[in-house]
């Protein structure tokens, strides 16, 4: 006999059963856990709101339920057997909460089984590109205990000799176009005064771009819209193709969320496929290859792998500044060198994922300043922030304040005593914002497999340290200055609109 229920009712009829428990799986998505609870009616929208509780059970049914033409649902047999759900990628993102169903399609052509299956289908026709984030050569030196040397030099022999690929690179030459865009156009609104009561936001780490648009649309216009490296590494490819020649790029990125990045329609034909240094890992262990064997001492390797013009000297490297790529502290070092005499300090901030640079002339007053800030707390302490100042209200929060040491209280002050010797960032000309406590170096593609959070940031912390030393240091601003493209290099920001009755994004993506 068919049985009818109502959702309502099939819910309450699971809950009471008395041999069937639902657990609750917490998973730590960078610093905020994301609970499990059933699935009701009210919650069937495209995009559910991080602030509220995922909503994927974590057991399910495997026989079939059906749905009339009266919206009943109709159960055939009593369900007897279950299995669990896994959590994956195409469910949870670690920066910006729960995903949208059209973002999770994008989800789905970007990994290495889909690389594979389309290098297979398509290397006749079309020219293999690689990149590579400096940030993911760390993590994968320490990985396979190898110099940052020994490492470029085997994945150049890996891709080149496996997969056939034409050129492999590192990202700096993207980067340097990043960095000097985004410092003449800090600059350029310095110059016309629009930098006084609020500061511009990267638009460098995806997850935070994807949690601005989608919650904080009030935010959105404050998002300096120059590229990613990762986008401008593809556009450079792009030039440097042959006439007739068609371009897959392939790049390895230490966050998942740069897989949406790659999916924006803006930068679509850029880059084809992002993968992270865990499932590069994953890719090899299916093919049997062992990076190792792929060592190599021949530099010259480097230069043939490079597109012509490309000093790998340069596109190898690394420039001053945070691990991320340094772009709060490129901006207050260039405009230092506009300012003879001028002094640069660093301040750090209430906790060690916030740090100001700030330029002081000889007397004292600043000249310019920018903050580095990561980690989802400090992004939700920044948005309260900057969203109280966009919507023109304040927010009554209470605030338990510890009782002030003599050595907090001379942080807090500086020599003159004007309470300026801590970090402000809410009142800096730039913010570069990182998603991952720590910033990129601390992605969740990277491989750190601790599961010890003190552990996990211990190694984050020893893989900052490398990368502080492993590379030769350029000059971005005027590396950049000297590079031409033909692509775009900025952004086209869409925030969805939210439903002002629920507080819930409904349908739309812009990524």
């Amino acid at each position: 006999m068919t049985l009818k229920f109502h959702f309502p009712l099939i819910i309450q009829t699971i809950k009471n059963h008395s041999t069937i428990f639902l657990s609750v799986l917490t998973l730590e998505a960078q610093e905020y856990h994301i609970m499990s609870t059933l699935l009701s009616e009210e919650d069937l929208n495209d995009f559910i709101s991080p602030a509220l509780a995922c909503t994927k059970p974590t057991v399910v049914n495997k026989e079939p339920v059906n749905v009339n033409e009266n919206g009943e649902y109709e159960v055939t047999k009593e369900p007897t057997e279950l299995e669990k759900v896994s959590i994956t990628l195409s469910d949870c993102l670690a920066c910006s909460g729960c995903i949208t169903s059209s973002e999770e399609i994008m989800l789905s052509r970007q990994s290495y089984s889909v690389f594979l299956r389309d290098w297979e289908d398509s290397r006749a026709t079309k020219t293999l590109c690689v990149s590579v984030a400096p940030q993911c050569r760390v993590s994968m030196a320490a990985h396979f205990q190898m110099s940052i040397l020994e490492l470029d030099l085997a994945l150049v022999r890996l891709f080149r000799e496996h997969f056939g690929a034409r050129y492999v690179v590192g990202t700096q030459m993207g980067r340097n176009l990043t960095i000097s865009r985004t410092n003449a156009k800090l600059m350029e609104l310095k110059a016309q005064g629009k930098l006084n009561e609020k500061p511009m936001l990267s638009a460098i780490c995806p997850g935070f771009v994807i949690y601005t648009e989608k919650t904080k649309p009030g935010l959105a216009p404050l998002l300096l819209n120059v590229k990613s490296p990762q986008q401008i590494t593809g556009a450079l490819f792009l030039d440097a193709m042959a006439e007739g020649q068609e371009m897959y790029h392939l790049t390895v990125m230490p966050c998942f969320d740069k897989k949406l990045e790659a999916s924006r329609a803006d930068g679509e034909h850029e880059v084809h496929c992002v993968i992270t240094p865990k499932e590069l890992v994953s890719m090899l262990e299916e093919l049997e290859l062992d990076l190792a064997s792929f060592k190599s001492q021949d530099e010259k390797l480097l230069w043939e792998a490079s597109p012509a013009g490309w000093d790998p000297r340069v596109h190898w490297s690394s420039n001053e500044g945070s691990s991320s790529g340094g772009y709060a502290y490129q901006y207050v070092l260039e405009t230092q060198s506009l300012h003879p005499g001028s002094k640069m300090i660093t301040l750090p901030g209430k906790n060690s994922n916030v740090v100001e640079y700030r330029l002081l002339d000889t007397e004292g007053h600043t000249l310019a300043s920018a903050a580095e800030l990561s980690g989802f707390r400090n992004i939700q302490n920044m948005v309260r922030q900057l969203d109280k100042k966009a919507v023109g209200q304040k927010r009554k929060v209470q605030v338990l304040r510890k009782r002030a040491t003599s050595s907090m209280r001379n942080m807090n002050l500086d020599s003159k005593g004007t309470g300026n010797g801590i970090a402000d960032p809410y009142k800096t000309d730039y913010i570069e914002v990182n998603a991952s406590p720590g910033g990129c170096i601390n992605g969740g593609g990277l491989l750190n497999d601790e599961q010890s959070t003190v552990r996990k940031r211990a190694l984050a912390q020893e893989l900052s340290e490398l990368y502080s030393h492993s590379f030769t240091l350029v000059d971005p601003v005027k590396l950049g200055r000297q590079q031409h493209t033909t692509s775009s290099l900025e952004y086209e920001f869409h925030a969805v609109e939210q439903d002002t009755q629920k507080d819930l994004v409904t349908v739309g993506n812009t990524w």
